[in-house]
């Protein structure tokens, strides 16, 4: 039995920005799961562009309810065990791996460091109301 997903039914474009040269704000009507129907407006360069950022919206909702739940200590508790379990892995490894021991710290620290921030800015990208 297929379940009813989401369906962009009717988009329309409503202005062009004015203050971003090539940008465009659309009302996209949606007819959700239950059959109703939501105008949610949209932003981007075109269409397509427009409704990626309204399907990343929807997808960050749903993630975001379950991530919120979680508390922030066990987030830091995640991310303190992690560079725990790398400093030691290195370490016990220090011999195999010599001279370059160091640098693969800050490397391992580094990458930790961009995916936390990677995750952060998948967040905070949202479809958010401007001034067009």
């Amino acid at each position: 039995m297929n379940k009813m997903k989401k369906v962009a039914t009717n988009a329309v474009l409503r202005k062009e920005s004015k203050s971003f040269d090539g940008w465009f704000k659309y009302e996209v009507t949606i007819k959700n799961e239950d059959g109703s129907k939501t105008i949610v407006p949209a932003y981007g360069k075109d269409l397509q562009d427009a409704l990626s950022r309204v399907v990343h919206d929807d997808k960050v909702n749903r993630v975001s309810f379950v991530v919120k739940k979680v508390p922030v200590i066990v987030w830091s508790a995640i991310w303190i065990v992690t560079l725990g379990t790398i400093t030691i892995y290195l370490r016990s490894h220090a011999e195999e791996i010599g001279d370059a021991v160091g640098l693969l710290y800050v490397a391992t620290t580094s990458i930790l460091a961009a995916i936390t921030v990677s995750i952060n800015n998948w967040f905070k990208l949202r479809n958010k109301d401007r001034e067009l």
